[in-house]
């Protein structure tokens, strides 16, 4: 015959005073064993405190929080799970609105959802795939799954609700989506990339091919100045396609290569990065300013290098003809999580519609000089900045340089000591 618990044996499961449970000590029944003794001398499990007890000890030692409310909303009973879950003892529960779990801006509409609940009393599983968030004391919200089971009692309709906290389970869900965003933006990025790369790698080849025709025909007619004009312009475009396909690899490496990620000082790493740049920056006056505070960052020392320099050097090669090349490299904490790193230079500039497309493979901006390069090296950057979590964007003006933004997340502020 079916059984009902009834409330006074639930309401019991706080009642007990120096009970281990009510210490936070094990359960003092354990209902298999009670069940295994009580077939042992061959008698029915019939006792109700037997029963209340075991489901005293289950309630106690569940890994959801079990939650009882009145029909007036308030709690009645709260297992050793809900203290550590919400942070609170249950003792500061017991007879408090259990809208002191919901979110402050959602308790008027959650006690207006509980009379309706009430109204029509029903088995029901909340949350799944919803936004349903609960209160821990002190303000901080977190996702939560809860199922409410209405039990009739002679007085009134008590609620018991079982709470499951999701919160781990929604960061992993939510790493799995980044993952999986990431992971279709880097194919799309590939796909492009391999379309662009494969019509860029078809000009320096046929452009050998032809050269190869005119080689004969000097050949033939042992033109000794043309063979050798024809072979220098040869040599060349095998370099060329060698820089593209060097360039290439290092893109495809940023897109689906290993990180390396290390703490690191942005002062030290720009200056470090800069480093390389010494003959070139050399070569062409290059004025270059760094003002940067020292603060700590996550990245891949030699990727974040590789961003800098092809930033730096862009500055350079796109410099104005006749002028002095500077570059600025300054960077403003945002708050106390992240630093905005912007590098200015004087350059030639380009029209503020070609910033969307600047960061494509073999994008370049309109101009009536030929400038050297691949057209790829901005595709790096951007490439870098998304494989870290970075932000990126440039704005610049025809006549009037350009100023490339990154929002980089820091950990700490580095300590400076000054002498005493």
């Amino acid at each position: 015959m079916a059984r009902t618990l009834s409330i006074e044996g639930a309401a019991s499961l706080q009642a007990r005073a120096g009970d281990p449970l009510e210490r936070g000590g094990r359960a003092a029944y354990d209902c298999g064993s009670i069940a295994r003794n009580r077939r042992g001398k061959g008698a029915p499990m019939g006792s109700d405190v037997m029963w209340d007890n075991c489901f005293r000890s289950m309630v106690e030692a569940s890994p959801a929080a079990m939650i009882m409310t009145g029909a007036n909303g308030e709690v009645r009973y709260a297992n050793p799970e809900t203290e550590r879950m919400f942070g609170y003892h249950r003792e500061e529960l017991i007879g408090r609105p259990i809208e002191l779990l919901v979110p402050t801006r959602l308790r008027r509409v959650h006690a207006s959802y509980r009379r309706a609940f009430l109204a029509a009393p029903t088995k029901r599983v909340m949350g799944y795939r919803h936004d349903l968030r609960a209160r821990r004391r002190g303000g901080a919200e977190f996702p939560v799954e809860i199922g409410l089971v209405p039990v009739e009692t002679p007085s009134e309709t008590v609620v018991m609700a079982m709470v499951v906290d999701c919160t781990q389970r929604c960061e992993t869900e939510d790493a799995l989506a980044q993952s999986i965003a990431e992971l279709e933006r880097s194919n799309e990025r590939l796909a492009q990339f391999a379309y662009v790369a494969s019509l860029d790698l078809q000009e320096p080849l046929l452009e050998i091919v032809e050269l190869s025709e005119r080689l004969e025909t000097a050949i033939a007619s042992s033109n000794r100045v043309e063979i050798c004009n024809v072979s220098r312009q040869m040599r060349s475009c095998a370099l060329d396609a060698r820089k593209l396909v060097d360039d290439l690899l290092i893109y495809a490496r940023t897109i689906y290569g290993d990180q390396q990620l290390e703490i690191l000082e942005l002062r030290e790493e720009v200056q470090f990065s800069l480093a390389d740049l010494t003959q070139l920056i050399a070569a062409s006056n290059t004025q270059v300013r760094i003002e940067i505070p020292a603060v700590a960052f996550i990245a891949d020392r030699s990727q974040f290098a590789r961003l800098l320099q092809n930033i730096v050097a862009n500055a350079i090669k796109y410099r104005k003809p006749g002028s002095v090349a500077k570059v600025d490299i300054t960077a403003a904490l945002e708050g106390e999580s992240a630093v905005r790193l912007a590098i200015v230079d004087n350059g030639v500039g380009f029209d503020e519609e070609f910033a969307q497309r600047i960061f494509e493979p073999f994008s370049r901006p309109r101009s009536k000089i030929e400038y050297a390069g691949t057209g790829i090296e901005l595709a790096i950057c951007k490439s870098i900045a998304d494989r870290h979590g970075w932000s990126i964007s440039v704005k610049s003006h025809p006549g009037e340089g350009a100023t490339f933004f990154f929002t980089i997340p820091t950990l700490f502020a580095v300590p400076t000591f000054g002498a005493d």
